[in-house]
């Protein structure tokens, strides 16, 4: 299978293994192509959900069907050459309107020594029922480079050049996030991008989809909060915080638009009938919360240039929950036959024909079990699309089912990431690593209930973190750690090797900045919050030492003279180390990233905070939790 294991997974009901997940075993009828022998499972997934369930101007009415033609601008980004991360030269997409809506003028880049990506599907089991997990490519970001890069040979892809990548997260002046905000970015004088922050206050901006001769960019924010003009150094930390001088607007019914782009052929039944049937729990849930949201659906539904019945069909936005369920119910799979469907027509239609509220939350869901057509000669390619839903504040989720080819994931995980979205991934009735078995001493906690649970869960839970960002009154969406326990067959060393392997593997997979091999690495002595927990906090900084020292991507820098560092930089050993002590010892260790951590006691647990940290900007790069069994330490 194509599959990361770790050798560190642990089987309990509310554990996952890290970087490993289903991405849709199971699947449906053929719609042809050739066979390979790639297996059914996601790299690189970062969670498995399980959530118990608890206005504008309507304009539905009528639907549009069409053929796929260049939308209407939205917001904007320009342009430099698109990177050649193909194998082949290409032209390079160019900007044709300021405003952001672009004729892509790049072709799709073809793999290398295949003339097919394609298999067939294969047949749902009889005892089915929609289960979903989900990959967070941003969280993981380090990861998901790692992926584009390795599958970049075996897929025809347009390209999305996300190598580097720097976080803008604006906030108000207590502190809680902007949404909705305008965002512009110049380098030098040019205008390189711009668009709306998201509902957690995030905009997305990529340095290497432009010239390398921009080192510098000033960026500009203008909102309700207030005005800010920062200057940021290409080469400066990955995530910068911008904070304005007034209150956010507070909004009282949030408004919440939520747009379903559907493949219709054939093998989607089961996925469009699931719909049908908890469209309405799905609504209940969300409009139950204390945001109270303005709740509006809307559609998107697609097959193939070919199709007698539609290449496309819009279903517009509307807070009337029967006028949607009508236009719902009359969906049926139908069609198809060859694997790859006009998605990219639907992308279209989803950007420039789709009357999205402007000042509250926008997500859509693509839910297909083929890959796109990239062959059609389109002018408005989906790397078009994701840029200019980013530029919009649009999150586009994509949800892969059935035996999804690489080239479908590939795609589908590149517009999700780019849109600070996820990429979801439907099975069909099979147990996955959390469904059960002998109880492992390490376990993977992804939040509150995260097992495999059901699509409609899945939605309703992206849809209230959403909320939660623009709510004064949040939601709690669980945190994330893992846990060892103390097993009688099982030496304590051995545990404890078991966690501190995966917590650097989460490290690695989570680090904003992508990392290179044999990048040169140390550990800062682990801080204890007092002196009682100083024996173990030395240990547990000696246990990581030996899972780094077994870690391929790191070049472990000796801790030679640590106490003579300690005492210049007059930090004690089991003193509190602050990041910026942490990177100072980095440094006269002669290393690029540090990894520290501190130690606290709690009933029957350590909890142990680890820090990956690049050295030259004293930047948090990633961060997990650790909860410890007290009988796993030296001492209770």
């Amino acid at each position: 299978m194509r599959q990361r294991v770790s050798t560190l997974i642990a089987v309990t009901v509310l554990a996952i293994a890290v970087g490993c997940s289903s991405l849709g075993g199971g699947g449906k009828a053929p719609k042809g192509g050739e066979s390979d022998d790639r297996g059914k499972k996601i790299e690189g997934a970062s969670g498995m959900i399980d959530e118990s369930l608890g206005s504008d101007t309507d304009r539905t009415g009528k639907t549009e069907k069409s053929e796929p033609k260049a939308a209407r601008p939205s917001d904007g980004e320009k342009h430099a050459e698109e990177p050649t991360t193909g194998l082949r030269d290409d032209k390079a997409a160019k900007t044709t309107k300021a405003d952001g809506f672009r004729k892509d003028e790049s072709k799709p880049k073809e793999p290398s020594g295949m003339t097919d990506t394609v298999r067939p599907k294969e047949s749902a089991p009889t005892t089915s029922g929609l289960k979903a997990g989900f990959a967070d490519d941003n969280k993981q970001f380090n990861y998901f480079v790692n992926f584009l890069n390795k599958y970049a040979g075996e897929v025809s892809k347009y390209p999305l050049n996300i190598q580097e990548r720097i976080i803008f997260r604006v906030k108000d002046s207590a502190g809680k996030p902007v949404a909705n905000a305008h965002v512009e970015i110049y380098g030098n004088r040019d205008k390189l991008c711009w668009g709306k922050t998201y509902a957690d206050g995030t905009y997305l901006f990529f340095p290497s989809e432009y010239d390398q001769k921009y080192i510098a960019y000033k960026v500009q924010v203008t909102s309700s909060a207030g005005k800010k003009e920062i200057a940021v150094d290409r080469q400066g930390k990955r995530e910068i915080p911008i904070a304005l001088d007034a209150p956010r607007t507070a909004q009282k019914n949030v408004p919440l638009d939520i747009v379903f782009v559907m493949d219709t052929t054939g093998s989607m039944g089961e996925e469009i009938a699931r719909l049908k049937d908890t469209i309405e729990i799905i609504k209940l849930n969300l409009t139950a919360l204390p945001a109270k949201p303005a709740v509006r659906f809307g559609m998107v539904l697609y097959k193939d240039k070919d199709e007698e019945e539609y290449r496309t069909q819009v279903i517009p936005l509307t807070d009337n929950m029967d006028a949607f369920k009508r236009e719902l119910d009359k969906v049926e799979a139908s069609g198809g036959g060859d694997e790859p469907e006009d998605l990219q027509g639907a992308l279209a239609d989803l950007i420039g024909k789709i009357k999205w509220n402007p000042d509250g939350i926008r997500i859509s869901l693509i839910i297909t079990d083929a890959p796109p057509h990239l062959d059609y000669g389109q002018e408005y390619t989906y790397a078009g699309a994701a840029r200019d839903a980013r530029a919009a504040g649009i999150k586009i989720f994509t949800v892969g089912t059935g035996g999804l080819p690489l080239m479908g994931e590939y795609i589908l995980r590149q517009i999700s990431q780019y849109t600070y979205a996820k990429y979801i991934f439907l099975t069909y009735g099979e147990k996955g690593e959390s469904a059960g078995g002998k109880e492992g001493s390490v376990s993977h906690h992804t939040g509150s209930n995260f097992t495999t649970d059901k699509l409609e869960t899945i939605i309703m839970r992206f849809a209230k973190e959403e909320l939660s960002y623009v709510s004064d009154q949040p939601i709690d969406m669980g945190e994330e750690f893992f846990q060892a326990k103390k097993l009688e067959d099982e030496k304590n060393e051995e545990t404890l090797r078991k966690l501190f392997d995966m917590s650097i593997l989460q490290l690695v997979d989570y680090s904003s900045l992508n990392l290179e091999q044999g990048t040169p690495t140390s550990i800062a002595p682990f801080a204890a919050v007092s002196d009682a927990l100083a024996v173990n906090a030395e240990y547990f900084t000696e246990q990581m030492g030996h899972s780094l020292q077994g870690n391929k991507l790191f070049k472990v820098v000796e801790r030679k003279d640590m106490q003579k560092i300690l005492k210049e930089l007059e930090l004690q050993q089991t003193g509190l180390i602050d990041d910026e002590g942490a990177a100072k010892i980095g440094k006269m260790l002669g290393a690029k990233l540090i990894i520290s951590g501190k130690l606290y006691a709690r009933t029957d647990t350590y909890e142990l905070f680890i820090k990956l940290l690049r050295v030259e900007t004293a930047e948090i790069l990633a961060v997990n939790k650790l909860k410890i069994d007290k009988n796993l330490g030296l001492a209770k």
